[in-house]
């Protein structure tokens, strides 16, 4: 069964927490499971304490999986009411099994940073990767062989792993169908040593509607980035039909840049 609040049972939100091979179970339920499954053991974990303990202390093995928030621990995570009041209405199969787990969309792709529709109708998803490159997913979950967008070779990227800088942003016009028109947030360099962010308006190109017209690209804002991290990258209209472009505060460890530091400069 899968819930929004799963990550919780692996303690996924704290990060100075070792990771659990097992998630959190509850101590009424983990006895439950010890006396009935603990032969499974061996097949979902290699924690030599965990399977130590489970062969000759109950008590022991259940406080170890257990959590210190009970409301966390399965199975009360799918029970509580304060957590699960205001989920919407999920969906049972004939086994009472809940509706709602997640479903591959697409794969083997490099450090994808956004997926969004164009709004017009066509079923197609657009999914960007931060290297650079934008592809078309159509309805059936098929990927065009061919880009819908390649400016890799223009992008600011490195090999240094967790780098935030790259392809970060796109959105499309509200009237996208109608004129073709998006925008796109990227990373970019100058004479090895100036970095900035670039705001650019592109067009889908006029004979083929997946694939951008590569010629089209007007830069509309270019702003200089005092550090490699932090380098926001949404993009989106807002309801009132105005651009919204989140930069980020800069960068480096405690955003030091100006009196107060640019997350706090309005």
């Amino acid at each position: 069964e899968c819930s929004p609040y799963a990550a919780h049972l692996y303690d996924a939100e704290d990060p100075y927490t070792p990771v659990r091979d097992l998630p959190g179970l509850c101590f009424g339920f983990c006895s439950k499971f010890h006396n009935k499954c603990r032969h499974v053991l061996k097949y979902l974990t290699e924690n030599q304490l965990l399977l130590d303990t489970s062969g000759r202390d109950m008590p022991t093995f259940c406080s170890i999986v257990d959590l210190s928030d009970q409301d966390y621990c399965y199975p009360n995570v799918l029970k509580s009411t304060d957590l699960n009041s205001n989920l919407g209405q999920v969906v049972e199969d004939p086994r009472g099994c809940l509706q709602i787990c997640l479903t591959e969309v697409a794969n083997n792709l490099r450090n994808p940073v956004l997926m969004l529709h164009s709004g017009d109708e066509t079923h197609r998803m657009f999914i960007a990767e931060q290297i650079g490159f934008v592809w078309v997913y159509l309805r059936d979950g098929s990927r065009l062989e061919q880009p819908f967008l390649d400016i890799s070779g223009d992008v600011l990227t490195t090999p240094w792993l967790g780098d935030e800088r790259g392809f970060l942003g796109m959105a499309f016009h509200p009237k996208y169908r109608h004129n073709g028109r998006f925008f796109i947030y990227y990373s970019i360099q100058f004479n090895s040593k100036v970095e900035k962010i670039r705001i650019s308006e592109m067009k889908v190109s006029r004979n083929d509607m997946n694939i951008a017209d590569p010629y089209s690209e007007r830069v509309i804002l270019e702003i200089e980035e005092p550090a490699a991290n932090h380098n926001g990258g949404q993009l989106l209209f807002g309801r009132d039909g105005y651009l919204y472009i989140f930069t980020g505060d800069g960068g480096k460890a405690g955003d030091q840049f100006g009196k107060h530091g640019n997350g706090q400069n309005k």
